[in-house]
């Protein structure tokens, strides 16, 4: 799991670099190679952040290819720019269930064309985490420049690294616990599908050995 120190520092390392413009990056790369312990501790602790990130993609990429085409979907969420929260108003096809419902999820992204590619509302939970998780880094660095636009252009860089950490302590930690449930709500979800799907195709099997041995 995530611990609140880790995510701190990658929070912390994103959005330095954001309020320096990118210089950030630089000087912590070369304090890391100079041995500097608070720049190793943050690299080490951006990687292991990294790394849950990385999980959750490698969940969705193993994923099995089924006609309800939830792999594409999965995977077509975490590459969107922006949350998945448009609802369709009107009555249409699920694509996961191939049921009508109302008020569905439009992930039709912009880029498709006349593609369209709604799904139920009620798996806007699991996309949302889904999103998240994948996004943390642009959400950070959104909510940093954001923050930025209430600050006054004469603090200096250090004053506004400091003015963050202490002012949106509360926030950081809430983002914190959000990535550790979004991580852990993903992963057990496409666990628990992924047992589905194998149970669904020993069950076919058996069914249709049954037939051919009639």
């Amino acid at each position: 799991m995530c611990s609140l120190e880790e995510f701190q520092s990658f929070f912390n390392a994103k959005a330095f670099d954001v309020i320096g413009n990118g210089t950030f990056r630089k000087h912590l790369a070369r304090c890391k190679d100079a041995g500097d312990v608070w720049a190793v501790d943050m690299s080490s602790h951006m990687q292991t952040v990294q790394a849950h990130v990385r999980e959750v993609s490698s969940a969705v990429s193993a994923m099995p290819q089924t006609s309800n085409r939830l792999h594409e979907i999965c995977k077509e969420v975490m590459m969107g720019a922006q949350p998945p929260t448009k609802l369709h108003a009107g009555c249409t096809t699920c694509c996961i269930t191939q049921r009508q419902c109302m008020k569905c999820l439009d992930l039709t992204r912009n880029h498709r064309g006349n593609a369209t590619m709604f799904v139920d509302a009620r798996f806007c939970y699991f996309f949302m985490l889904l999103w998240y998780c994948n996004k943390i880094e642009y959400i950070i660095r959104s909510f940093t420049r954001t923050w930025l636009d209430t600050r006054d252009e004469s603090e200096t860089f250090q004053s506004q690294c400091e003015a963050i950490q202490s002012e949106l302590a509360d926030k950081i930690a809430a983002m914190h616990r959000l990535f550790v449930v979004s991580k852990a709500h993903v992963l057990s979800t496409l666990s628990h599908y992924e047992q589905n799907h194998r149970l669904s195709l020993f069950l076919e099997s058996g069914i249709l050995k049954s037939a051919s041995e009639e």
